[in-house]
């Protein structure tokens, strides 16, 4: 078949793209009105905290006097499943405080403690799939910006940062702070104990945060909040509905300076460096003071990553980069505050910490840095200084991000960034500067962000700017969201990512998001209905189409917490040249319309035994492509758990055939709360390597740990193995 006549499909319907983006930026603009006609939320909540004296044992109990003084917390609202209605089991919170600590006692009564939920105790444990209760902490009031604390019966803890309105959330912040639970007859009830100096907040005599409680009852998927919020956001998005936390009187926030030291030894073999056994022994320390009430000053000398989970592997049928996530702690704390315009796709970051320490995966020694970030008044500023050494051919570089954003009106702001990547060689440097405003109407329902950057290499000169912006607009059940990304061809953001420079990207999408009421035939299964349809159209420099995407997409939402999704893809794609998508399988430019199909069903995760099963099918660059995804987990105790995932891809084209499989395996032991054993073991015939992280960590006190990592890279083809084996310790000192 002529491949002209494959092609008029979908270029005819180029103005169907088009008419798409200009219904959805239409719908943006007119149905935002709307939200002038809602009302704020009604009058907030108040709790009051108690001045005590006496010592609170965190055990669980609340079995103190001090405990029956509080005044309580109670009247819990359902989110889920059936938003308005009171909570099905009741809740009551206390807090008590004296000069050091404050103190959260919650009691979840439960009519069935038997078919309570315990299904991990890790560090940052999986909420979802448990019972558990979680605090939201707003210090500064601002609705904006804060902390989140979760616990379990069996006294797991989990805790985040959230900035910018909760579009960016921390998972990886760990804060000092206790908690230990208790089930009993009637339920199960927790305690909680936060040190001040753990947070930052305002030096006013009496403070006024804003405060909230989320509990989830897992057999019912429910969950109850003190203060009500709108279904469609989640706790860290919902900082405006928040209740009030008044009493407390003549505290002070961390100003508290902390060494934490480490001392390092190990042995490794890297055969595909030439490398034989070596042994390694090093050390370094952290600092961290506090200069104001919201600034906070660290310093990092000789940083270690050695103890981070390895990255997940990916198989890659594009012709753009991947991208991966950041995972070491120190670029991750306060990371929120060096977030710049609207990252959601990861098209084109102008600052992605990732690229400092890190070369193609493989770290580069760091010699030390500074980083001053937080907030004074309505600014927030970020400063980070890192100084990398050489290594092989890289040569020592120095990163500087500066990042300004200051608060305007109620929930929105503007900001600014400079960057400045620098080598001791000539003209290897790199500069980068931008501005970004972000404003927020109708508590967070109308969204736009506007974002212009630009960067700096010697030896390229102009098409370097990068434009993008992006509305929203959403109710309970409408969503509508609609961005123009313009990448040039030169903007090079070497401390950044870019996936596809010197494009233009029009995204848009539709959501209708009905809710079954409980008491119907299908509600008494089926929870909620997405109904969405997504369209992007890319267009190169000059203006002509590169790819177009429109994918109707149904899910479903069962109340159990399994859930069914089934989507169509019409793609179009044009090769200006060449490229190898497997080792000898080469596909010819030219211009590929094809669609596919996808499926997947993913069980209850709480249930001890749980999965996920995906298909995708259809047409791939003049050809077919299948792929198989598969994942199950095994859970015989909230001790341990056992996971294994497969991905298959069958790729049949006119220029060859081939497949790639990739397999992981995780297992997870939780001796206590503080002692965990992790393993991590994935194949993939992509990249033709057997990968292995093993880790043990135990928490010996707050902050403080000892790390015994096993690390081990095997290439099948090549029979190169690289080896090694880490016992690292940490010591958080308090000054």
């Amino acid at each position: 078949m002529d491949s002209a006549l494959l092609i008029r499909p979908i270029e005819n319907r180029s103005n169907y793209y088009t008419l798409w983006h200009i219904f959805f930026v239409l719908n943006l603009v007119a149905i935002s009105p709307l939200g002038w006609g809602q009302s704020s939320p009604t009058a907030r909540k108040v709790i009051y905290a108690q001045y005590v004296q006496d010592n609170i044992t965190i055990d669980g109990l609340l079995d103190e006097p001090a405990w029956q003084m509080a005044q309580p917390a109670k009247d819990f609202i359902q989110k889920e499943p059936t938003e308005g209605d009171p909570a099905s089991e009741w809740t009551e919170v206390k807090i008590l405080y004296d000069n050091q600590n404050f103190y959260i006692g919650i009691y979840c009564h439960d009519r069935m403690p038997e078919k309570i939920v315990i299904a991990d105790i890790r560090r940052d444990f999986e909420a979802g799939e448990q019972d558990y209760v979680a605090i939201v902490l707003d210090t500064f009031n601002d609705k904006s910006n804060g902390y989140y604390f979760a616990t379990t019966p069996a006294g797991g803890l989990r805790d985040q940062q959230i900035f910018n309105e909760g579009r960016y959330v921390n998972l990886s912040w760990d804060g000092v702070w206790h908690a230990q639970g208790r089930v009993h007859q009637e339920g199960w009830s927790v305690e909680l104990a936060i040190p001040f100096k753990t947070l930052r907040f305002s030096r006013e005599k009496k403070q006024v945060w804003g405060f909230q409680v989320l509990r989830q009852i897992r057999r019912n998927n429910e969950a109850t909040y003190w203060s009500p919020i709108p279904r469609r956001y989640t706790v860290t998005r919902a900082l405006p509905y928040t209740g009030e936390l008044r009493g407390f009187e003549n505290v002070e926030p961390g100003r508290n300076l902390t060494v934490k030291p480490y001392i390092l030894g190990g042995v490794e073999r890297f055969s595909s460096r030439g490398k034989g056994t070596e042994g390694d022994f090093d050390g370094g320390l952290d600092v961290k003071y506090g200069l104001t009430s919201g600034l906070t000053l660290d310093l990092t000398l000789n940083t270690d990553f050695s103890h981070v989970e390895a990255d997940a592997e990916q198989v890659n049928l594009t012709r753009f980069p991947l991208f991966f996530p950041e995972k070491r702690e120190f670029f991750l704390e306060n990371s929120g505050i060096f977030e710049f315009g609207a990252p959601d796709r990861n098209e084109a970051l102008l600052f992605h910490s990732r690229k400092i320490g890190l070369v193609g995966g493989d770290p580069i020694p760091i010699l030390g840095g500074v980083r001053l970030t937080g907030r004074a008044g309505r600014n927030y500023v970020g400063l980070m200084n890192i100084q990398a050494r050489s290594e092989a051919s890289v040569p020592a570089t120095n990163f500087t991000a500066t990042r300004f954003r200051r608060d305007i009106f109620s929930s929105s702001n503007v900001g600014l960034i400079v960057l400045n990547r620098q080598s001791g060689q000539p003209n290897n440097s790199n500069q980068g500067y931008g501005a970004d405003a972000n404003f927020l109407f109708f508590q967070t329902d109308l969204r736009f962000n506007t974002t212009l950057a630009r960067t700096l290499t010697p030896g390229i000169v102009g098409n370097d700017w990068l434009r993008r912006v992006e509305g929203e607009w959403q109710s309970g059940l409408v969503r509508v969201l609609s961005s123009y990304v313009d990448i040039q061809k030169n903007f090079n953001p070497e401390m950044g990512f870019v996936r596809r420079p010197g494009r233009r990207i029009l995204h848009s999408e539709f959501e209708l998001r009905p809710r079954l009421r409980y008491e119907s035939r299908l509600g008494s299964f089926m929870r909620d209905i997405f109904l969405s349809l997504q369209s992007e159209h890319t267009l190169f420099s000059e203006g002509s189409t590169e790819t177009k995407l429109l994918r109707p997409q149904l899910q479903i939402d069962f109340q159990n917490g399994s859930s069914f999704q089934a989507r169509h893809t019409q793609n179009f794609e044009r090769l200006l040249k060449p490229f190898e998508i497997s080792p000898g399988v080469v596909i010819s430019r030219g211009d590929y319309p094809f669609n596919d199909s996808y499926l997947s069903y993913s069980s209850n995760q709480s249930r001890p035994l749980s999965g996920t099963l995906a298909y995708n099918w259809g047409d791939f660059f003049g050809g077919k492509k299948k792929t198989l995804e598969v994942s199950a987990k095994f859970r015989s105790s909230y001790r341990l758990s056992t996971s294994i995932s497969y991905a298959r891809n069958n790729v049949d084209l006119v220029a060859g055939t081939f497949s790639t499989d990739l397999v992981g395996f995780r297992v997870n032991y939780s001796f206590s709360a503080t002692m965990f054993l992790d393993s991590f073991i994935q194949y993939s015939s992509d990249a033709d390597r057997v990968s292995s992280n093993i880790r043990f960590r135990y928490i010996h006190r707050p902050l403080s740990d000892v790390y015994i990592v096993y690390n081990e890279q095997r290439d099948t083809f090549l029979n190169r193995n690289d080896r090694s084996l880490t016992l690292k310790y940490t010591h958080l000192l308090n000054f």
